[in-house]
C-alpha cells in the first residue's frame, strides 16, 4: 500500500505533466518547468478520470495499466538521456555560486538599495518556502481535519472511486475529489487518506515558488517581497487549510499561475514558444475553473490580458492572428471546463442536483443589507485592508499591467466578495497572491522613486490629486471601518476608565451581580461613569452633621462610597462601629474608597 500510495502521488502531480510538457517547447527555468508539470498533471488526471467514469471504466485495473503505459512512454521518450552524469557537478555548482556572488557584488555597488532589499526579501522568501516545506513533510501522516474536507470533498472522492458521478455536488467542480479518488484507486481502498491529503501543502509551495522564480529571473525584490506577503495572506486567513482538503488555496494558486505566465510571456521572443506559453496560461485558468467556481473569474479575464499585455504590440503578429490564437485557446479551455458545469446545470434543472447559489450569496446573510455586508467584510479583513489602501495610493506609480491587475481584477473581485461571499474570508483566496504581487511591485516602485528623488529630484513626480485621493480614501475607509456604533463603544470603554479605573471596575462588577446600578451617596464622581449617571448623590463627608442630613434627605439609599482619608473622623468611626455591630455591610475597599451597604432609614 505504501509503494502504490507513493506512486499515486507521482501520478497525481508529476508523471502526466512530464509527458505533456513536451508538447509545449520553450526555454524555461527549472522552477517554471516544474510549475507547469504540476498543473498539467492534475488537469490531465481530471480529464482522464472524467472520461473513464463517463463510460464506467474508472477501474483499478485500468488505472494501473494506464500508469504503466505512461511510465513506459516516459522511459522510451527519454531513452537517450537515462544515464546520470555526476562528474563535474560539484565544480559546476561551485562556479555558479562564485559567479552569482561576483554578480551580486557588482549590483550592490551599482544600486545599493535594490541589491540590499533583494537580498533581504529574497532571504525572507526562502524562509517562507522552507516553512511550507516543513508543513508539507509534517502533513504526510495526517488525516482530514476540517468539516468540508471530509464531509464534502472527500465524500465526493469516495463516490468517484466507486466509478460513478457524485450527484450532490451542487455546482462545485470536481478536480480535487477526482484527484483524491485516484490515490484510492491505486491503493485499493478509501480507508487510507494519507496519500490524498499529502499533496495539499504543495499549492502554497508552488505559489511561493512562482514569486521566487519571478524575483530571481527579473532581479526584483518586489516579487521576493510578494512571496512573503502571499504567505502572510494565506496564513492570516487560510492557515488551517494549507494542509487540509479545502480547495481555496489551490484555486488561488492556479489563478495566479495565469498571471505568472503572462508576466513570463512578455519576455518570450520566439513565436512558437510564445504560443506554447500562452496556451499553458490558458490551461492554468481551466485548471482553476475546474477546481472551484472563483477560477472562472481569471478564465474570463485571461484572453483580454493576454492580448493587451503580450500580443497587442507584437509586430510579427497581426490583430487577426492574435485573436484567432486566443480564440483557439479559449475554445480548448471551454472544452475542458463546460462539460462538468453543463452537466451540473442539466441535473439541477431535472431535479438530479440542487443549486446552492441563492444560499451562499443571500440566505446565509440572514437579512443583512449590502452595505451591512460590506462593513462586516471590512471588519473581517482587519489590518489586511491597509494593503488595499496602499494599492489605491500606489495606482499613479504602478505601470499599466499592475494597475490593470488592481483595477480590473483585485478591486472588482474583492467588491463581489464583500457583497456576496464574505461569510468566509477563504472565498477571497484568489485575491491574496494578486494583492501580494502588486503590493510587492508597488513597494519596489516607491523605493525606486524615493531613491531616485534623493539623486535627481526632477524625476520623481507624484500627482497632486494623489494627496486629495489619499485623504478621501482614508476618510472613506474610516467611515466603513469605524461606524457610529464602534465610536460609541470605544467612547464608553474609555469613559469607564476615567478617575480610578480599578475602583470603577469593582463598582461595575458589583452592580452586575446585583439588580443593576442603584443610587450611591459619595464624593467620588460616579455620575461621569457610563451607565451610572443617575446614581450619584453628592456628599463630601467633611462634616458629621451635614452627612447625617444627607442620610435623612435620601432615606431610601442603601449604598455609601466613602473616602478613608480626608473625611470627618466621626463619620468614619461611626461607619466602622456599625460594620462591627453587623448593622452595616462592608462590600469592598479599593485604594482610598470603601463601599458600604447601610439599611434604609424611616
Amino acid at each position: 500500500m505504501l509503494f502504490l500510495g507513493v506512486l499515486s502521488v507521482f501520478q497525481l502531480v508529476i508523471l502526466p505533466g512530464l509527458l505533456l510538457i513536451r508538447l509545449f517547447p520553450g526555454k524555461r527555468t527549472f522552477l517554471q518547468q516544474s510549475v507547469y508539470i504540476f498543473m498539467l498533471s492534475l488537469l490531465a488526471n481530471y480529464v482522464v478520470i472524467f472520461a473513464l467514469t463517463a463510460v464506467h471504466l474508472y477501474l483499478r485495473s485500468v488505472v494501473l495499466i494506464l500508469f504503466a503505459a505512461e511510465v513506459a512512454l516516459l522511459l522510451w521518450l527519454n531513452r537517450d538521456g537515462l544515464s546520470l552524469k555526476l562528474g563535474g557537478f560539484g565544480q559546476g555548482l561551485r562556479s555558479s555560486v562564485i559567479a552569482g556572488i561576483q554578480s551580486f557584488g557588482l549590483w550592490l555597488k551599482k544600486d545599493f538599495w535594490s541589491a540590499s532589499l533583494y537580498f533581504v526579501f529574497g532571504l525572507i522568501a526562502v524562509v517562507c518556502i522552507l516553512w511550507v516545506v516543513v508543513i508539507w513533510v509534517q502533513n504526510f501522516d495526517t488525516v482530514w481535519q476540517t468539516y468540508d474536507a471530509w464531509a464534502s470533498w472527500d465524500r465526493w472522492a469516495e463516490k468517484w472511486a466507486s466509478n460513478r458521478f457524485p450527484g450532490d455536488t451542487w455546482e462545485y467542480p470536481q478536480l480535487f475529489p477526482m484527484s483524491y479518488s485516484l490515490t484510492y484507486k491505486f491503493i485499493g481502498t478509501t480507508e487510507v487518506k494519507f496519500f490524498a491529503k499529502s499533496i495539499m501543502p504543495l499549492f502554497s509551495l508552488v505559489t511561493l515558488l512562482m514569486f521566487f522564480d519571478l524575483g530571481k529571473v527579473k532581479r526584483s525584490f518586489g516579487y521576493m517581497l510578494g512571496a512573503g506577503l502571499a504567505l502572510y495572506g494565506i496564513t492570516l486567513f487560510l492557515s488551517q487549510y494549507i494542509a487540509d482538503g479545502y480547495v481555496d488555496i489551490p484555486v488561488a494558486c492556479f489563478s495566479f499561475m495565469s498571471i505568472y505566465t503572462l508576466l513570463k510571456a512578455r519576455d518570450v521572443t520566439n513565436l512558437t514558444e510564445l504560443r506554447s506559453t500562452l496556451l499553458l496560461g490558458s490551461l492554468a485558468t481551466a485548471t482553476a475553473a475546474v477546481t472551484k467556481q472563483p477560477g472562472i473569474y481569471l478564465l474570463a479575464a485571461y484572453p483580454f490580458l493576454a492580448y493587451f499585455w503580450v500580443l497587442h504590440d507584437r509586430k510579427r503578429i497581426s490583430t487577426k492572428d492574435a485573436l484567432f490564437l486566443l480564440g483557439k485557446h479559449l475554445g480548448l479551455v471551454l472544452l475542458l471546463v463546460v462539460p462538468w458545469y453543463g452537466l451540473m446545470q442539466y441535473w439541477i434543472i431535472n431535479g438530479g442536483n440542487t443549486s446552492n447559489i441563492q444560499y451562499v450569496i443571500n440566505d446565509i446573510y440572514k437579512g443583512q443589507t449590502l452595505p451591512q455586508r460590506f462593513v462586516a467584510a471590512l471588519a473581517l479583513l482587519g489590518h489586511y485592508v491597509y494593503f488595499y489602501i496602499f494599492l489605491f495610493l500606489s495606482l499613479p506609480v504602478l505601470n499599466m499591467r499592475f494597475r490593470q491587475i488592481v483595477v480590473f481584477l483585485i478591486f472588482p473581485y474583492s467588491m463581489l466578495w464583500a457583497f456576496f461571499l464574505s461569510y468566509e474570508p477563504r472565498n477571497l483566496a484568489i485575491a491574496f497572491p494578486l494583492v501580494a504581487l502588486c503590493v510587492g511591485v508597488a513597494v519596489e516602485t516607491w523605493v525606486g522613486r524615493l531613491t531616485g528623488f534623493s539623486k535627481k529630484p526632477s524625476r520623481t513626480k507624484v500627482p497632486a490629486y494623489a494627496i486629495l485621493l489619499a485623504g478621501l480614501l482614508a476618510l472613506g475607509a474610516g467611515t466603513f471601518l469605524v461606524t457610529g456604533d464602534v465610536l460609541v463603544e470605544q467612547q464608553i470603554k474609555e469613559q469607564r476608565q476615567i478617575f480610578q479605573a480599578t475602583l470603577n471596575e469593582k463598582l461595575y462588577r458589583y452592580f452586575s451581580r446585583t439588580n443593576g446600578p442603584e443610587p450611591v451617596i459619595t464624593s467620588y464622581p460616579i455620575g461621569w461613569l457610563p451607565g451610572l449617571e443617575e446614581t450619584w448623590r453628592l456628599e463630601r463627608f467633611r462634616d458629621y452633621d451635614t452627612y447625617q442630613a444627607t442620610l435623612s434627605t435620601y432615606p431610601e439609599i442603601e449604598l455609601v462610597l466613602i473616602p478613608i482619608v480626608g473625611v470627618d473622623s466621626r463619620i468614619l468611626d461611626e461607619i466602622y462601629q456599625l460594620i462591627q455591630a453587623g448593622t452595616y455591610e462592608q462590600i469592598f475597599v479599593d485604594g482610598n474608597y470603601m463601599l458600604v451597604r447601610i439599611p434604609p432609614r424611616n
